[in-house]
């Protein structure tokens, strides 16, 4: 069975070098691996994503049902979040801006948010980020980095691009429209990072499999936060200088 691989694409303009450094990624590994990979690639910019409300409606009640995103007949986050949760592995693909990927992700990774809740159901899923920067020096480690941090808060597990160099991922280094495809190294990385995940990705589910292994991880809405502090009742002394200044 073809260890199957989700990309985001997640840069906001057209005929990005973010896409494609993912694509032309993931057709390189397809023909280094036959018939062992499947892929798809979601591009953001074409989706229409709302923003997490952070209503605490979403995740699971006390019986275990779990209760979905208020706008997951909104827009069409949910089918993307369905396809990451049937994926094996995730690879993301995001332009630098500011030392940070760009907000299109940070927009749509807030919205994974249902998915920790409901007993992190991306949790043990390999992860690698390729960052495409178009100045030397531009941030494209900080970016990769940042990207790390809601994976992490949804149990993933984070790799690299491989014993190529082990760095924190793939670093492409363009500026215009279709630059990253003369940027060998930077090419070079990103097959690395995406043969990185398959490679993970299938020890992992080779593992799952022989072990008959399920996730003992559930997602728990009061560990580590603080309890609401009990209100301070008003003296009768004091009655008279409520709403005044």
């Amino acid at each position: 069975m073809a260890v199957r691989l989700i990309g985001l694409d997640c840069s906001p303009r057209d005929g990005s070098n973010s896409g494609l450094l993912l694509t032309h990624s993931f057709e390189r590994l397809a023909a280094t691996y036959p018939g062992e990979v499947e892929y798809e690639v979601v591009v953001l910019r074409d989706l229409m994503i709302e923003g997490c409300r952070s209503c605490d409606i979403c995740g699971k009640t006390r019986d275990g049902r779990y209760v979905p995103c208020i706008s997951a007949k909104k827009d069409d986050v949910q089918g993307v979040l369905d396809g990451m949760v049937a994926a094996d592995g995730i690879v993301i693909a995001t332009p630098v801006y500011f030392g940070l990927p760009s907000d299109l992700f940070a927009k749509f990774i807030m919205r994974t948010r249902v998915l920790r809740h409901q007993d992190f159901r991306l949790a043990n899923r390999p992860l690698g980020v390729m960052a495409i920067a178009g100045r030397r020096s531009g941030g494209a480690e900080t970016a990769i980095m940042a990207t790390w941090l809601p994976f992490i808060r949804n149990n993933c597990l984070l790799v690299g691009n491989g014993d190529a160099t082990s760095q924190f991922g793939a670093y492409g280094w363009a500026g215009p429209r279709g630059a990253i495809l003369t940027d060998e190294w930077g090419m070079e990385q990103g097959f690395q990072v995406a043969e990185r995940v398959f490679t993970v990705s299938k020890v992992v589910r080779a593992g799952i499999e022989a072990l008959g292994y399920e996730s003992p991880m559930r997602f728990s809405y009061s560990s580590g936060t603080r309890p609401e502090p009990d209100k301070p009742r008003l003296k009768a002394s004091d009655d008279s200088k409520v709403g005044r200044t």
